[in-house]
């Protein structure tokens, strides 16, 4: 007698993806140094940018087991050029920093937001933008 094993084919689950083609996990920081700005979403989550070396801080302000995410676009009037998440998973109280290079005379727009597992719970919808 011949066994025959059948095998079920089922499609995976879509892949979680934080906003825009670019992800970056922060490291553990101190805050903002420098000049800097900053869009605060109360109570969830603190974004701050420094232009000179292109740098993000992301602070958890709320301890729900989400991460807090900064959702960042460089644009200009009419073109959206880069996108991404600065993902900070360390947690309330702390901040988290991603340093990244930016091509010049672009405008710099974000905000924060609450992820779990790379799934968006919810976001600012009050953007910031840096010229």
């Amino acid at each position: 007698m011949i066994g025959v094993t059948a095998t079920l084919l089922t499609p995976t689950a879509a892949q979680a993806a934080y906003f825009g083609s670019e992800t970056d996990y922060a490291q553990p920081s101190g805050g903002p140094t420098g000049s800097y700005s900053c869009n605060t979403w109360h109570p969830h989550v603190t974004v701050c940018f420094r232009p000179e070396g292109d740098d993000i801080w992301v602070l958890d302000k709320l301890a729900d087991g989400h991460s807090a995410v900064g959702e960042w676009r460089l644009r200009t009037s009419s073109t959206v050029h880069r996108t991404g998440s600065c993902v900070n998973q360390l947690g309330k109280g702390y901040w988290g920093y991603c340093n990244k290079d930016f091509t010049e005379n672009l405008q710099f727009v974000y905000n924060g937001a609450r992820y779990e597992g790379g799934n968006l719970v919810d976001r600012n919808l009050s953007e910031l933008a840096y010229s």
